[in-house]
């Protein structure tokens, strides 16, 4: 009976395609919107953690100049020989064709990470790459190719930077940057021993920064990414009101179905498992249509907010797209969450109505006066 029961509450969708078109492409539509600017969002803050991360340098304290232009390199020997663990940086703006990058310089035998370059490699024949001359530097793709001809060395195209950012080791980038006499700062890499002479005995133009707690460039775009997920959200709730209709139309026009099998002796616990199980099946559909254009739209809009983010806040964002998980389980969710909304109410109704009930119009007008009081 219950297979019986299935089959008679789908018949009306093949009677009336458009109805479930119109249905299946509003939620469509508004999970699209939704997934499109979460994919955004996840795809910047994945920028912000990669640039953070790729240096390893968030969570480490820095020794920086209390005044001037940068450390000068018998600081840094002093501190080397009086058995301080640091680890040398140098960073500065290199000019590109159009605009300009981050290059930063590191010591590969100190630094506490050397990102991109070493997949594929040997190691050891990586190293000797990143430190013979003339050099290697490597960046995102779309960075090294604005590269001027002029900067003598080699390029190693890597996925693990961030477009405006490049990595050199630290002589190569002392001599692109002209900055063969003084560093920019100093990485803490382990707390100095109990017995070593402290920092402002042997190095009193340096003091000690505690590590950041968090990547600031999050904090600076906070508000533009709250925008895109309210944006995201109110067209989510736009494009549900399309499927909120429709759905409530499929109840209003399944009445006389409702009212005949339920007196046939179906179960009201069946009955709604059957259309819950209908919601679910109308929202996987229209949640897989709307993640493929969300995926796509994203695709599209990422280039353009990439650039805004970099102008604006100088944010390291790549402009292409990955399938994150998040992003595409956080649309398949609304969009379940959405058919809950547009069916949840019906099926509410139908447990409300005696079994005869459901044939006459008052009785369903009156429990749909009881829902809007509710909902109100």
């Amino acid at each position: 009976m219950i297979a019986a029961a299935a089959m008679a509450l789908l018949a009306h969708w093949r009677r009336h395609p458009g109805q479930a078109a119109t249905l299946i492409l509003g939620l469509a539509l508004a999970t699209a919107l939704w997934t499109g600017v979460q994919a955004i969002n996840a795809e910047a803050r994945a920028g912000y953690d990669r640039a953070a991360a790729a240096l390893a340098q968030s969570d480490l304290p820095l020794i920086v100049p209390r005044g001037g232009d940068g450390v000068a390199l018998c600081d840094y020997v002093a501190l080397r020989r009086a058995g301080w663990q640091v680890a040398p940086v140098i960073e500065g703006r290199l000019p590109l064709a159009e605009g300009s990058a981050r290059l930063i310089g590191l010591d590969p035998l100190s630094a506490p990470a050397l990102p991109g370059g070493d997949a594929g490699r040997d190691p050891a024949e990586a190293l000797r790459d990143f430190i013979t001359p003339p050099g290697e530097i490597r960046g995102h793709p779309d960075t090294l190719a604005l590269l001027p001809d002029a900067v003598e060395a080699r390029r190693a195209p890597t996925q693990d930077l961030s477009p405006g950012m490049l990595v050199a080791d630290i002589g190569t980038a002392a001599r692109i940057l002209g900055m063969e006499d003084r560093l920019t700062r100093l990485l803490l890499l382990a707390p100095p021993t109990s017995g070593r002479p402290a920092l402002e005995d042997v190095a009193p133009a340096l003091h000690l920064v505690p590590p950041r707690t968090g990547t600031d460039i999050r904090g600076l775009t906070r508000s533009f990414h709250l925008n895109l997920t309210a944006f995201g959200m109110l067209s989510f709730a736009v494009g549900l009101f399309i499927a909120h209709g429709a759905m409530g139309l499929a109840f209003e026009q399944r009445r006389g179905t409702i009212r005949t099998l339920r007196a046939l002796g179906t179960p009201l616990g069946a009955m709604a498992a059957v259309l819950s199980a209908e919601a679910l099946a109308l929202a996987l559909m229209a949640g897989g249509l709307g993640v493929a254009m969300g995926y796509a739209l994203a695709g599209l809009l990422l280039p353009d907010v990439a650039a805004t983010l970099r102008g604006l806040y100088g944010a390291p964002v790549s402009g292409s797209l990955s399938i994150r998980p998040e992003w595409w389980a956080a649309g398949l969710a609304m969009a379940v969450l959405g058919a809950a909304l547009a069916a949840g109410r019906g099926i509410w109704q139908l447990r409300d109505l005696p079994v005869l009930a459901a044939a006459q119009p008052r009785a369903w007008a009156l429990a749909r006066d009881r829902g809007q009081a509710r909902l109100a």
